[in-house]
């Protein structure tokens, strides 16, 4: 890749559509498109209509609607245009082929928004937000990633950046100085700088709790004994019927899995064949599938029926459950619909450390409070605050607890006694590992491994 080179690349999803967007970038778009267009471009950011054709032939490629924008105030930083033609895929075919002849390449994948990186456009968050954007599935995931392309995660940052730049500058003047009658920070300011950090850097780390969820979704596997109404619940959360639901015991016999969405979080919702000691040669297929979804779920949701008294068996399957740790899970007490026959003692000793819920899939008495559930054990909140700040990437939660560790190791040695060039070196690496967040430092060996994952033409 030759980032001087210039670039070309179809930016919407191939195939036939009403239109077709394609994305010409570098010093020679404006020579490229006069050379296509025949004519003189009007002013930037204003579209006019044009006849695309190729100088080889002079044959017309489309009618089409050309937009300039020109250096630096472009989303790549560079010279760009976008060309808005009819979705044919042999219109567009022709036109990257013409625009190649004349000097262009086809863009690899992420290279226009990394070229808005390196010309200073967004920060390295920003740059990764665009793909998230892009690969939302609900309209909260594309807001949470639409703040973080605008700069909120390095706006939570600078205050940390502050604070430890700051305490780096006392700790420096300590040891250039030490000699000379200047006075420097006591070192009980140094730590009230370094404490103020660590705490807004552990703040953003346990909001990654919630954050992955919101960028990658969660899966919930629907178990318990059979007619228990796991379907039932199923479809209640779904929203719509897509489980066979009967009165006959091992109905659903094979996983069944659908996408929804709660509060905007992606949710896979998995109804499981049910769960007994002994079944035939068909269900215990469908059992042992059902233990598998539960075992690699973020979160279970055990559904047992409150109008008839609990089975050793349930009691059975309960516990080993809970003997899983990394396991979310939830109890919903089903058919609330009829004559309860479980205490308030019952229900919380079956339920033990799990939250209950007492609901009927069949009325819908329940189901809402099901969700708020469902979320709160996985995020930490009944809601998520839709303005509320959120890490989202792994990438970035590690490298918070990298600086963490850092901001850790370095007040430990001030604690110590130790000489301040022991603390400076772990809060000078802190303080770059926050740099590597946004861009600001050593990001060469991050730019392939980030831009590769993204679409060519973006």
């Amino acid at each position: 890749m030759d980032i001087t080179d210039t670039i070309c690349a179809l930016s919407t999803p191939p195939g036939r559509s009403g239109v077709a967007v394609v994305r010409l970038s570098g010093a020679d778009c404006l020579s490229i498109l006069r050379r296509i267009t025949g004519k003189a471009l009007p002013e930037p950011r204003k579209s006019s209509l044009n006849l695309l054709t190729d100088p080889r032939s002079g044959g017309e490629i489309d009618e089409a609607i050309v937009t300039f924008f020109k250096a630096p105030h472009s989303y790549t930083g560079e010279d760009l245009a976008e060309i808005s033609t009819h979705g044919n895929p042999a219109i567009i075919a022709a036109l990257l082929d013409t625009l190649c002849h004349l000097g262009a390449r086809i863009a690899i994948p992420g290279e226009f928004t990394m070229r808005a990186f390196l010309c200073g456009r967004i920060d390295l968050v920003g740059a990764e937000a665009v793909r998230d954007i892009i690969e939302a599935r609900t309209i909260y995931q594309a807001r949470v990633a639409g703040r973080q392309r605008d700069g909120a995660l390095a706006k939570e940052l600078q205050p940390v950046k502050d604070g430890l730049i700051e305490a780096i500058v006392n700790l420096e003047s300590a040891v250039e100085f030490a000699e000379e009658d200047i006075s420097t920070a006591s070192r009980d300011v140094v730590f009230d700088l370094l404490d103020g950090a660590a705490r807004r850097v552990e703040k953003l780390i346990y909001s990654f709790r919630k954050g992955r969820f919101v960028r990658e979704g969660f899966t919930l596997a629907i178990v318990g004994p059979p007619n228990a109404g796991k379907s039932s619940v199923f479809n209640a959360l779904l929203g719509r019927d897509r489980s066979i639901v009967t009165d006959i015991p091992g109905t659903t016999r094979d996983l069944v899995a659908e996408d929804a969405a709660i509060s905007g979080i992606p949710v896979r919702l998995e109804d499981t064949a049910g769960l007994r000691a002994v079944g035939g040669e068909i269900e215990n297929l469908g059992m042992e599938r059902s233990r598998r979804a539960a075992a690699d779920a973020d979160a279970v949701l055990l559904v047992v029926d409150a109008s008839r008294n609990l089975t050793e068996e349930e009691y059975e399957l309960r516990r080993q459950l809970t003997s899983a740790s990394s396991i979310l899970g939830i109890v919903l007490l089903n058919k609330s619909d009829l004559p309860a026959r479980l205490t308030e003692e019952e229900k919380q000793a079956f339920s033990g450390s799990w939250p209950y819920i007492d609901a009927s899939a069949k009325t819908g008495h329940g189901i809402d409070e099901t969700r708020k559930v469902i979320l709160k054990q996985i995020s930490g909140d009944d809601e998520p605050d839709r303005d509320d700040f959120m890490i989202t990437n792994l990438r970035h939660c590690q490298a918070l607890e990298i600086a963490l560790d850092g901001l850790g190791r370095g007040r430990g040695a001030l604690q110590k006694g130790m000489s301040e060039e022991f603390a400076l070196f772990d809060l000078r690496r802190a303080l770059d590992t926050l740099g590597e967040i946004t861009g600001e430092t050593n990001t060469e060996n991050l730019l392939d491994e980030i831009f590769s994952r993204f679409c060519i033409g973006k």
